[in-house]
């Protein structure tokens, strides 16, 4: 069932090796007494690259011509000062003036191009274009076919953000569940779509239909792009968004980065915190001692073993089931990466590769709760949970120019993160005879991301200026859990009797269980992208295929009491403590034994094979005498799911299949009023597929809510109609100011729910409604505060704003009232965020404080009379404070969440859940070449 782990250690040791090789081989190689001119060439206008121009010293021969991305690159100049020279047919010759070299450096220029047909008075000279920098991003959404919102990694430095997840909330009509999931304009995680670098990204989350974002580490990122609007060369699954995470590119010149940062956390470092005896280590890897032993049997109820040798099994277990006490240490945080182009066989070669660990530990004090219609409460429960947790990221991209004209480049991003907590809770259970509890609980949670993409881009002059581009990919993802324990012991309500261990005659997870799982996830596919210019038009054509296999195998072996030839439990043994109570002389006759629980559907295989093609055209016109460009053109997407597990017994199969054919139309139109003005309309029209999970019938149990969640194989897929409407204004460099209203109309609705009826009440579900409606307005400003007066001139503001609103109709059934008009599950009314920054510009110090708060939101939905769970709003403060010094370096100053407010969930009037909130300050010192 683990061996998915071993491939996953051997991929992470594989990228170590191979970043240490490039780190003792590389730099011997680079020394050099000449220097280079790098660039980029594009047309002032329209901002693309212009491929084939030419570069040229003055008064010599040694020159380049722009490549397939408009960069060039002369190589072995002697140091000292130059005129450089660009050109292109119908394009204004330029000359740039004393254009500096330095030996074993890179001299970078940006230019921009005009046409002949326009005067032209000042030859246009910028930095180099560097999308992980905040004017680059912006430039970039200037000139986007599609309404999007984005964050640099320029911007991520500034927040002070460790994870992609934190980043991500400072994004316009952006939240986040459990700091996780990500939510996007009032649509929950289950209908956004998360690519890595245009490929899609495997699961890590057995129960969500979403990539759990805290997994990658910002230090990888270039930047990261939410797509709010749908057009034909992207998937059309999704509702909110398209989360496009792009790593960092290869740089032009030798550039190195190292830093380390520690932290402190209030409420845990140097104070207690819970954890117990073996199964892992600094770096968060497990060390096998959770693992079941090697001889125990594949099912232990069809093994045909005597009830004696069934107990001698049990003795075999480790005996960990108390926590142990230690001091929490200080937080800590590293990352290197390394970076640089340089020729191979005559032509660019370019590779960047980083490596990057953080730990981290917390207390928090939890709350558990929930209530009957009546409001009388099932279960009540406080106590504390204490976690540790560790991330760990690897990249390694490489990219091989053949000519100017074809290019391949392969990227490979590793990212993993494990979490080990210690549960305390005690409080009442009231349902059935009722009584006062104490849960312990020990987990360990294992999680990584494999992924691997192929890409080439070529452009063929003699066949039109075709471009094609194509791609591989395969994505892995592990999450491996195990020997999750729990245990409960308890006694009558208002009474001061000795707590005894509550077992049952059966298996159960929350009563001496042992859950072990093991999800494994793949995807890969392929695509092809062909464009082909005109005089009047682009076009675009393409297809992809893509397919997912899922296969989740999970365990649970639990301590009964009274097993069939084992003989009256001598009921002693129940009150003794957790280090003495599943002690190996207790599993005897007359004691304690175990049994597996049988169900088949707790394991299930499960695939999706999605083929798509899509034609797109973008067309610039004018209409009395304005600029307007169409961009329009519809994708085909053919799927098919599949689900394959067993019925309870583990000895019938059962498979269920859903198979849609969608075409799915785009029209959106871009009205250009000046250079710096935009205003953007938009339709399509795109699906929400359940996930493979939700399809399967197997239910498992979360101990985080308290509640056990259940498959439905009868979901079918949500078709979502979108309207937008965006002005959008760029007033001057790294400024924007921006409007968008928004319309959604989704049909077949999936949320997740309560199950009325089940056990204790406490049972969820996934389910279609009826109809459903989102619409609402987002506001964001980028921009300095010169305009109020000098004094203000080193200080810029980012903030944003979202109103948002949703309706929902559910028919009534047998087991469900009919409710018109509820908020969509997981959409906040409000999303606020803001950003106050100032840079002193003769010692560089740069300080900012960020803010942000979003509205209540409904995290589960009740299906009966009794009343919705819904995450109460709070408040989110941030401040840094930087300095750099020795040219090379620089210190920074980090408080994360200085005002601390506690997560609270609410059904009713009355509180269901409540985690405590950590304020951490972070120390860090960083090193950078470039």
């Amino acid at each position: 069932m683990f061996h998915k782990t071993k491939i996953s250690i051997v991929c992470q040791k594989f990228l170590i090796k191979v970043f240490l090789i490039f780190l003792l081989v590389y730099f011997p190689l680079h020394a050099q007494d000449k220097g280079s001119i790098t660039g980029l060439v594009l047309d002032k206008e329209t901002g693309d690259a212009i491929i084939g121009a030419n570069v040229l010293i003055e008064n010599s021969n040694i020159g380049a011509a722009t490549d397939i991305e408009g960069k060039f690159r002369i190589e072995n100049v002697n140091p000292g000062k130059y005129n450089v020279i660009v050109s292109y047919i119908s394009y204004s010759k330029i000359i740039i003036k004393d254009v500096e070299v330095t030996a074993g450096k890179s001299t970078e220029l940006k230019v921009a191009l005009t046409s002949e047909a326009i005067s032209v008075d000042e030859v246009v000279v910028v930095d180099k274009l560097d999308r992980s920098y905040e004017n680059a991003l912006i430039n970039q959404r200037k000139k986007s076919n599609s309404i999007s919102d984005g964050i640099s990694s320029e911007q991520i430095k500034k927040s002070n953000d460790a994870s992609t997840s934190d980043a991500l909330k400072r994004i316009p009509g952006v939240t986040l569940l459990d700091n996780k999931f990500i939510f996007v304009r009032g649509t929950s995680e289950r209908y956004s779509n998360a690519q890595l670098n245009n490929t899609s990204l495997s699961s890590t989350e057995p129960e969500k239909k979403s990539f759990a974002f805290d997994l990658l580490p910002t230090n990888l990122l270039s930047n990261t792009i939410v797509v709010k609007s749908f057009t034909p060369d992207i998937s059309g699954d999704f509702a909110g968004g398209t989360v496009q995470i792009n790593t960092v590119d290869f740089p032009d010149k030798l550039k190195i980065n190292l830093s380390y940062s520690t932290s402190y956390t209030s409420n845990t470092s140097f104070k207690d915190f819970s954890t117990y005896s073996g199964g892992g280590n600094f770096w968060g890897f497990d060390n096998g001692t959770r693992a079941l032993p090697s001889s125990f049997p594949a099912n232990l109820g069809s093994a045909g073993l005597t009830r004696a040798e069934i107990n001698e099994l049990a003795k075999s277990l480790n005996n960990v089931w108390a926590p142990e006490t230690k001091r929490a240490p200080l937080n800590n945080n590293f990352s290197v990466s390394i970076g640089d182009g340089t020729t191979l066989l005559g032509q660019n070669f370019g590779f960047v590769a980083a490596f990057s660990f953080r730990n981290s530990y917390k207390n928090s004090n939890v709350e558990r709760n929930e209530f009957e219609a009546s409001g009388e409460p099932r279960f009540a429960f406080k106590g504390n949970q204490s976690t540790y947790s560790t991330m760990m990221g690897g990249m390694l991209n490489l990219s091989y120019k053949l000519s100017d004209l074809h290019k391949f480049s392969l990227k490979n991003t590793y990212s993993r993160s494990s979490d080990d907590e210690v549960s305390v809770l005690s409080g009442a259970q009231f349902t059935d005879a009722g009584k006062e509890q104490i849960q312990t609980a020990l987990r360990f949670v294992e999680r990584d991301v494999l992924s691997s993409q192929l890409n080439g881009e070529h452009y063929f002059p003699f066949l039109n200026n075709i471009r094609m581009d194509w791609k591989t990919y395969y994505s892995q993802s592990n999450r491996n859990e195990p020997d999750y324990r729990r245990v409960l012991y308890g006694r009558d309500i208002g009474t001061n009797d000795p707590y005894a261990a509550i077992l049952g005659f059966q298996p159960n997870l929350k009563n001496g269980g042992r859950y072990f799982s093991n999800l494994f996830d793949k995807t890969r596919g392929a695509s092809i992208d062909l464009t082909i210019p005109t005089s009047y038009a682009k076009y675009k054509f393409g297809s992809s295929y893509e397919e997912k296999k899922r296969d989740f195998t999970s365990r649970l072996i639990s301590v009964i009491i009274n097993a069939s030839g084992n003989g009256f439990t001598d009921f002693n043994l129940l009150y003794l403590p957790l280090n003495e109570i599943f002690a190996p002389e207790n599993f005897r006759r007359n004691g304690f034994s175990i049994e597996e629980y049988q169900n088949g559907s707790n394991n299930y295989f499960a695939k999706q094979d999605v083929f798509s093609s899509y034609v797109m055209i973008e067309f610039p016109f004018y209409f009395l005498d304005q600029e307007f460009s169409f961009i329009g053109g519809a994708r085909l997407e053919n799927s098919l799911q599949q689900i394959n597990s067993f019925d309870l017994s583990g000895q019938i199969p059962l498979s269920n299949q859903l198979k849609k054919v969608d075409i799915l139309p785009s029209a959106n139109l871009i009205y250009r009023i000046s250079p710096i003005t935009n205003l953007r309309l938009g339709y399509s029209q795109t699906v929400n597929r359940p996930e493979l999970r939700e399809l399967a019938s197997f239910a498992y149990f979360d101990y985080a809510t308290q509640t056990s969640v259940r498959g439905n194989p009868n979901l079918q897929r949500a078709l979502i109609r979108n309207y937008d409407l965006r002005f959008e204004i760029f007033p001057g460099v790294g400024e924007l100011i921006s409007a968008s209203i928004f319309y959604k109309s989704i049909s077949d609705a999936i949320e997740k729910v309560v199950v009325t009826g089940s056990a204790l009440g406490s049972e969820r579900t996934f389910t279609n409604s009826d109809k459903a409606k989102i619409y609402g307005f987002e506001l964001e400003g980028r921009f300095t505060l010169g305009f109020l007066g000098s004094y203000f001139n080193n200080f810029s503001l980012n903030g944003n704003y979202s109103w948002i609103k949703s309706a929902v109709t559910v028919k009534g059934t047998e087991t469900t009232i009919p409710r018109e008009e509820r908020p969509l599950q997981g959409q906040s009314p409000y999303v606020l965020n803001f950003g106050l920054y100032l840079t002193e510009p003769t010692i560089g110090t740069t300080l900012g404080i960020l803010y942000n708060r979003i509205g209540e939101r409904i995290v589960e939905v009740a299906t009966a009379y009794e009343e919705d769970v819904i995450e109460q709003p709070r408040d989110l403060l941030d401040f840094f404070i930087s300095q750099p010094f020795f040219e090379n370096f620089e210190i920074k100053l980090g408080i994360k969440d200085l005002l601390s407010q506690e997560q609270v969930f609410t059904q009713g009037d009355k509180k269901s859940r409540v985690n405590s909130s950590n304020t951490g300050i972070s120390l860090g010192l960083s090193y950078k070449i470039q």
